[in-house]
């Protein structure tokens, strides 16, 4: 037997409430990946995530041997509710990505900024790691 999870938006789900408390809310699945963007350059490598609606005090950078973990988590907090509501989207949860670093990254050097929406991890590239090109002329 197979439970069918689907259902017309129109019509909200009688077990809805039950599904949710079984099979996991939709929404924290959702809040749990947040898009990464890693850039590669001569000099770093940075990374990039979309993070809308939490503040820089909401986040939480680690660094335990040579693994970066990037963790937040937003509750709906307890408000009074005066205003009925057609439809409510805006989603609430938690995130933590955790990412290797390149061995012999000088951890200290590691900068994070956060604006608007988008968390910005500078990981400066170590020297062993850096691009030499050197021309050999031949004889």
């Amino acid at each position: 037997m197979e439970i069918i999870r689907k259902n017309n938006r129109m019509l909200p789900s009688f077990f809805s409430e039950v599904e949710r408390d079984f099979f996991g809310s939709p929404e924290l699945e959702q809040m749990s990946n947040v898009a990464v963007n890693i850039k590669d350059n001569d000099k770093e490598f940075v990374i990039e995530m979309a993070v809308p609606g939490f503040q820089k005090e909401d986040l939480k950078l680690e660094i335990e041997g040579n693994k970066l973990t990037v963790e937040a988590e937003m509750n709906d907090q307890i408000r009074e509710e005066k205003d009925r509501y057609t439809r409510r989207e805006f989603k609430y949860g938690a995130f933590k990505r955790t990412f290797t670093l390149p061995k012999e990254t000088d951890v200290e050097k590691i900068e994070a900024t956060c604006n608007r929406g988008i968390v910005e991890i500078n990981i400066p590239k170590p020297q062993a790691q850096k691009k030499t090109v050197k021309r050999i002329e031949l004889k």
